[in-house]
């Protein structure tokens, strides 16, 4: 993992954290996992569809 991925991911987790925070208060303290969860799967489906189909600049 590159210098550039690493910080890119720990800026997506800062978001993440920055996002959650803010509906933490709208969602129930029991279910806050499942949503961290979901949203991990998304980042990872998406980071796994651009590294079989990436990078897209050859259009």
């Amino acid at each position: 993992m590159s210098e550039n991925q690493l910080l890119a991911l720990v800026s997506l987790i800062l978001v993440l954290i920055i996002v959650l925070r803010g509906r933490g208060r709208h969602i129930a303290p029991g279910k806050i996992l499942p949503y961290i969860a979901i949203w991990l799967a998304v980042f990872a489906a998406l980071g796994l569809f651009y590294s079989l189909f990436g990078p897209f600049g050859n259009f």
